[in-house]
């Protein structure tokens, strides 16, 4: 979850209080400055300001469910009587409602909107959250909530409902929207009083109620930052004043999947690379295995560029050469080939050819094996061998073989 960044913007002064919730327990101390303070801080932060609740008119429109289109049309003349000034220069904001219940509405002007819109981005700040002090107070069934100030007081009293007043108003104003809440009367009224002088919180004597009185520890910022939830309050920040998401939240959300892949096309191309150079190491040692066997093959032979290609010309022409040496190489060959082939582990390291007989230096897993292969050789394939030498090195047998077509005699 990002930080949050809670601003507190004063009626009276130009200050602002700020709190910093997040992963750094020093920095979630109130502090009051000048604006320009937090041009640095609301970095990586979604920020919630909380401006005063006697700006903004939190009230209900009896009407019914419709489209966001409609209502801005439709809820501005609904609620016109009940509204000072001309409601073209008034801003309304809609919140949640459930099924047909009345529409909770915020109304507050244009100008009071565009003046603390304008403030803020002078200091570079750019709120996610604009929203009436009134509903950040706690919210607790058949409870009604009261912030008591040096000057003013804070009442909610529903989800999305309350108000501001001045405090030599308080109790006559609370009286009476007691008597409208009808039925809904609250058991029970909490008063929290961010207030030094204990004179100053009003006496509610007189309502038919509990009430309870409690410090606002440690200030008014702090109780409204603690209370806040999101999901029940009214963002002001709606219609024309819609927060329009730009590179920098885009950036701030994908940054993180954006590095991972990052990360992983690299190790991809590294992978890939390795493999490269496996593969060119692999080339090299076939090209040098097939000039070895090459010079044994033709050792008359003199260049040795490309041994591939000279030796496919090479045992071409020995096909086209009709000689009956080389008849008679490319046959024998061929004889011991197909035993050669379905022999256990068998390696041919070395062979040589001349006046009809075939010399061939192999590599078998173990004696036996190679026995075998003579056998075959002899009685399988007709052949005269011949072993010139049988050494047994490393749990491997290195054979030295002499094989000819059988003399015929006359």
């Amino acid at each position: 979850m990002p930080e949050r960044l809670f601003i507190q913007l004063h009626a009276d002064s130009s200050a602002v209080t700020w709190l910093r919730q997040g992963a750094i327990p020093d920095r979630t101390l109130p502090r009051t400055g000048p604006l320009s303070d937090l041009s640095g801080e609301s970095a990586n932060c979604r920020v919630i300001v909380f401006v005063p609740g006697s700006d903004v008119t939190l009230i209900t429109a009896d009407v019914p469910p419709m489209s966001q289109q409609r209502m801005l049309t439709a809820v501005p003349f609904a609620l016109e009587d009940q509204l000072a000034g001309d409601i073209d220069s008034l801003h309304f904001v809609f919140g949640r409602r459930t099924g047909r219940e009345p529409l909770p509405v915020a109304v507050l002007k244009h100008d009071r909107m565009k003046a603390w819109l304008s403030r803020l981005d002078k200091a570079g700040v750019r709120p996610d959250v604009l929203v009436s002090s009134v509903l950040g107070l706690p919210s607790t069934p058949d409870t009604w909530t009261i912030l008591v100030d040096t000057e003013m007081a804070l009442v909610r009293f529903g989800p999305l409902s309350g108000f501001a007043v001045d405090l030599p108003n308080l109790a006559i104003v609370v009286r009476d929207a007691l008597i409208q809440a009808g039925e809904k009367v609250p058991h029970r009224i909490r008063l929290l009083s961010c207030s030094e002088d204990p004179e100053n919180v009003p006496l509610l004597e007189s309502v038919d109620c509990q009430v309870t009185v409690a410090p606002c520890e440690p200030n008014k910022l702090a109780v409204l930052s603690a209370h806040f939830d999101e999901q029940r309050a009214i963002n002001l920040l709606q219609g024309a004043y819609s927060r329009r998401i730009g590179f920098g939240e885009i950036w701030r959300a994908w940054r993180m999947p954006v590095a991972l892949a990052t990360v992983w096309f690299a190790v991809w191309i590294g992978n890939l690379f390795v493999d490269i150079a496996d593969l060119s190491a692999r080339s090299r040692l076939l090209e040098t295995e097939i000039a070895s066997v090459y010079r044994q093959a033709f050792p008359d032979a003199r260049k040795m560029n490309n041994p591939r290609t000279r030796m496919a010309r090479g045992l071409d022409e020995l096909r086209k050469a009709g000689t009956g040496d080389a008849i008679g190489f490319l046959d024998l060959l061929g004889q011991v080939g197909v035993h050669l082939q379905s022999a256990p582990n068998a390696r041919l390291t070395n062979l040589h050819f001349r006046s009809g007989e075939l010399e061939l230096r192999v590599k078998m897993a173990d004696l036996e094996a190679f026995d075998q292969l003579k056998e075959r050789l002899i009685r399988e394939a007709g052949l005269t061998v011949e072993v010139l030498s049988a050494t047994t090195r490393e749990s491997t047998v290195m054979g030295h073989l002499k094989i000819s077509y059988p003399v015929i005699s006359g």
